[in-house]
């Protein structure tokens, strides 16, 4: 790896070595958490190192069950017996299914791919606290952080410095055309990745399916494809065109063209006031009120402005005669 590439992950492993020297001193018990994509979790106990989990490669129960190092009925029975009395390890070791010593270094070898795993993708912040999490399968007297440090720089380095670049979750593979996995003397690893290699999976997912570590998956990957006993597949998303349905337009009827003689003819009559229509006449008018009578006056005077002669009281004085003291 170059020295820019070098640098792009120094940070983070600074910062993961100071946090886990720091939770040693104070002997917590607790986790650190690496938020990111595929991220991690440290689990502590006593500010020890004990185990690494991450989404990105399988824990060391997957490793012991998909590599067939155990049967599922003797992992069954070491669950609910390490439930009930002593730990799940001891119970393993004690069933005859597997050494203490090949139990440590399948424990250590999944710490050590998580944390892989974790730093070949994406980092954006870590998180300590002090919530006892579950571990299946711890590591009795610790992991050595900066021995766990320096190996992860490492993979990385290697990882970077193949011939045939791959992401262990993004790039898909396929058995290249006219390879076949059972024809030939393959090693075992390679027949296992072409076994289950069918253009949808990434390294991560075939290194949970064979029970192997996502790193080593991952440069057998790339060697493979460097050597044309694999092919990557594009994947593009799945795009459904959206289907609206909308109403067709009414037809609307063509206006037909009228002559002269009919356009007069076909217009409708405004219509027309016939007098006495609404019951009301003239002598009932002027019984009703004088001041039907007078609307003219003021109009007039209105009209006429402010010379005219007559008054208010004028207009209103052939009224008053009738009108009693």
């Amino acid at each position: 790896m170059t020295d820019g590439a070098r640098a792009r992950y120094r940070p983070e492993f600074e910062q993961l070595a100071h946090l886990l020297a720091g939770c040693r001193a104070e002997t917590l018990t607790g986790s650190i958490r690496v938020v990111g994509m595929p991220g991690a979790v440290f689990h502590l106990r006593d500010g020890a190192l004990v185990a690494v989990d991450s989404p990105g490669a399988p824990g060391a129960d997957a490793l012991l069950l998909n590599s067939g190092r155990i049967s599922e009925s003797d992992w069954t029975a070491a669950l609910r017996s390490g439930a009930e009395a002593r730990s799940h390890r001891a119970e393993l070791v004690a069933g005859g299914s597997i050494k203490s010593i090949e139990l440590r270094v399948i424990s250590v070898m999944a710490a050590q791919d998580g944390t892989f795993s974790a730093y070949a993708g994406r980092i954006e912040r870590y998180v300590v606290t002090t919530d006892r999490l579950d571990v299946l399968l711890p590591v009795s007297n610790g992991i050595d952080v900066d021995w766990l440090i320096r190996e992860t720089s490492r993979r990385l380095d290697a990882l970077a410095s193949l011939r045939v670049p791959v992401s262990p979750f993004r790039d898909r593979v396929a058995p290249a055309p006219g390879v076949d996995p059972s024809v030939g003397d393959l090693p075992t690893l390679r027949r296992q990745i072409l076994s289950v290699a069918d253009g949808r999976r990434s390294a991560r997912d075939i290194a949970f399916l064979i029970g192997r570590s996502v790193y080593s998956v991952t440069v057998e990957i790339s060697r493979m494809l460097g050597e044309r006993l694999l092919q990557s597949v594009l994947t593009t998303p799945l795009v459904i065109p959206a289907t609206v349905r909308t109403a067709a337009p009414r037809a609307q009827p063509k206006p037909q063209p009228a002559s002269a003689d009919e356009g007069d003819a076909a217009r409708p009559a405004l219509p027309q006031r016939s007098p006495g229509a609404s019951g009301i006449t003239e002598e009932q008018l002027g019984s009703t009120s004088p001041g039907w009578r007078l609307l003219p006056l003021w109009r007039r005077r209105i009209r006429a402005g402010p010379q005219a002669s007559e008054t208010t009281e004028s207009l209103y004085e052939p009224e008053r005669k009738d009108l009693g003291p």
